[in-house]
């Protein structure tokens, strides 16, 4: 009986264990953009309770909750029933402090790819303090160049073909699997610094782009829209946190004062900054 008593305490304790280990990923998202087919979405919630995964946002999915996801989903209704449906893919990641994309092209605009295994060892540190969203595209053609400047990281999953092509489902199971092995590790110490959250980068970005404006900035080939884009990627090889932003956002506050003041003195400067 004491024996008994003894494994019992032992299997409960390295339960109790795991599951702490576990919980380290509540703080990791998955975010399916614009899914198409509903068996894709029960599929994901499989793969996400049988890693150790909750959070489940849909970008603008339609109608989903059909009997083929309730199917496909197979004992991880409860991942479904407490997923959210948001309208732009901003609303989905506005809490995150860092944003990883999938893609399985290659380009100049996706300078930074990693592997799964690469970029989860700096997930990893931010665990489970800091909310970390894992974005993945639509089945037919994955995210849109727009889509991946909201992602700080960018991935691209191995594959014995030169143009890959996963089920939606498949990569989802092959990114959760790298999270879900380095679950069982001991959590880092929590970070110094909590990194800025998405809406503020994004308030940012949205500072930069009207004080260039004000003062009348244009790049070589008058393409606004282009330049933003070289912001943005430059901004997200950095790691800022509130206090990178509020000198950002200090700086531009001060540059837009004194192009004011400038253009209030001198109306032909003004003229010509529009």
């Amino acid at each position: 009986m004491a024996c008994r008593w003894m494994v019992w305490v032992v299997f409960s304790a390295k339960t109790t264990e795991r599951n702490k280990a576990i919980n380290l990923l509540d703080s990791v998202r998955i975010v399916l953009v614009e899914p198409a087919s509903p068996g894709n979405i029960g599929s994901t919630a499989r793969v996400m309770k049988n890693l150790g995964l909750s959070q489940l946002f849909l970008v603008n999915p339609g109608h989903w909750d059909t009997s083929e996801a309730r199917a496909m989903a197979h004992a991880s209704g409860d991942i479904l029933d407490s997923s959210r449906t948001v309208a732009d893919l901003p609303s989905a990641v506005a809490d995150c402090q860092l944003v990883v994309g999938t893609t399985h092209r290659v380009g100049k605009e996706r300078d930074a790819i990693y592997t799964p295994e690469q970029v989860v060892q700096k997930i990893s540190p931010l665990l489970p303090d800091q909310q970390v969203a894992l974005v993945f595209g639509r089945e037919k053609d994955g995210l849109w160049q727009d889509e991946l400047l909201y992602c700080q990281h960018l991935v691209r999953f191995p594959s014995a073909v030169s143009y890959p092509s996963f089920n939606l489902s498949h990569a989802v199971l092959l990114f959760s699997y790298e999270l879900f092995k380095i679950s069982s590790l001991p959590p880092h110490p929590s970070p110094q610094r909590a990194l800025a959250p998405h809406a503020e980068r994004e308030r940012m970005f949205a500072r930069l782009n009207e004080v260039l404006k004000t003062i009348g900035f244009t790049h070589h080939n008058n393409d606004t829209r282009h330049f933003s884009r070289i912001v943005r990627r430059f901004f997200n090889k950095v790691d800022l946190d509130m206090r990178d932003i509020r000198v950002i956002l200090k700086i531009c506050n001060q540059v837009r004062r004194f192009s004011l003041r400038l253009q209030r003195s001198n109306p032909e400067t003004q003229s010509t900054s529009e």
